[in-house]
């Protein structure tokens, strides 16, 4: 769902999966009960009508820290920047995503000036949301390594590595932090997992590279070198 047609159906605004006035109240029900919810919301509509659900069941039920995410998140209006963290919603994000569909295709469909407006990783981490990364397998390869690359770089490999909306770049750190320390976040695990400290599973992978000094281009080639899971090593690359 988009706020404005798609350029190439000029009377089409997409429809949503299901009845918005069923899902409202499915999403108040399940917030009253203290259940998480997930909403996939690609178009900038879409994600403007998931955040509003959100909020109302908030109001509604006067719920506080419940964790609700929002998937994809692959237009957004500005309206929307700041409602993540306002509402307390986690911003669940795919960066291989910007590799699955060759820009042409996806800006004949959608107007080019709404390119900066698209994949807004940095711009949401910016105003305070909560983001995790993820792969979003099998629509994806099931690839993190590639995915912080494509988070780092936003280049498109279908598009003779083009840049896409390159103002979104993050840092190898701050992609590393989504994926790990953002998950964890997430299913309220923060305190035993996703970041290296005393007390924590002892859940680690070993690269064969130092990411924060190798060229970004190298980064898709790294391997896993050790995986350690609960304490014990699961796998060894030899």
């Amino acid at each position: 769902m988009v706020l404005e047609p798609y350029t190439n159906l000029p009377d089409s605004y997409g429809e949503p999966a299901c009845s918005l006035d069923e899902l409202q109240k499915w999403i108040i029900e399940a917030d009253r009960r203290g259940f998480r919810v997930r909403l996939h919301a690609i178009g900038d509509s879409a994600v403007h009508t998931a955040l509003n659900m959100f909020e109302n069941a908030k109001r509604q039920n006067n719920t506080t820290d419940l964790r609700h995410t929002i998937e994809h998140i692959e237009l957004l209006q500005p309206a929307d920047f700041t409602r993540f963290k306002e509402l307390g919603i986690i911003a669940s994000i795919q960066p291989e995503h910007i590799a699955v569909t060759e820009k042409s295709l996806f800006f004949s469909y959608i107007e080019k000036e709404k390119e900066e407006l698209t994949y807004m990783a940095k711009t949401l981490q910016d105003t305070g949301a909560a983001l995790a990364f993820g792969s979003d397998f099998p629509v994806v390869p099931l690839t993190p390594l590639m995915a912080i690359y494509r988070a780092v770089t936003r280049i498109n490999d279908l598009n003779s590595n083009e840049i896409w909306n390159q103002k979104e770049k993050i840092s190898i750190a701050e992609a590393l932090r989504n994926y790990t320390m953002g998950p964890a976040y997430g299913c309220f695990r923060e305190n035993e997992m996703g970041s290296l400290k005393k007390g924590n599973l002892a859940d680690i992978v070993v690269l064969s590279d130092n990411l924060f000094t190798i060229p970004l281009e190298e980064i898709q080639n790294t391997e896993v070198a050790l995986t350690v899971f609960d304490g014990k090593i699961v796998f060894q690359n030899k």
